[in-house]
């Protein structure tokens, strides 16, 4: 049987983006400013939003590595971090607020990752 080989398939590769901590990685996937919504109680509440950057890179289909065999983020598949509250009408409910929020694409710094410990 003859092996048939299409020249139009393009098989792009999928980039591998590495994170010398938790730390590192949070402050990559976190929007530093938390969003502010008005309930239908007229109350205010916050979240968290990613960052433009990780957005970008997930619609790209990147791969993330946290070089930590202990990642807390890794574990939890979460990252956790105080953002800035903006102002609402020159007034400051709260300086900041914890927002935790799923990431996607996260590989475990394992043996297969023995090549680059030393990077």
């Amino acid at each position: 049987m003859a092996l048939r080989i299409n020249k139009d398939i393009r098989i792009a590769p999928v980039e591998t983006i590495y994170f010398e901590s938790d730390d590192e990685f949070t402050d990559f996937c976190v929007a530093p400013y938390a969003v502010i919504e008005q309930s239908e109680k007229g109350g205010y509440y916050y979240h968290g939003e990613f960052s433009a950057l990780y957005k970008k890179a997930i619609e790209e289909g990147k791969r993330f590595v946290i070089k930590d065999e202990n990642s807390q983020v890794y574990k939890r598949q979460c990252v956790c971090k105080r953002v800035l509250v903006p102002k609402i009408d020159g007034y400051v409910a709260r300086k900041d607020v914890l927002v935790q929020l799923p990431v996607k694409n996260l590989d475990e710094w394992n043996s297969l990752n023995m090549s680059l410990r030393n990077k």
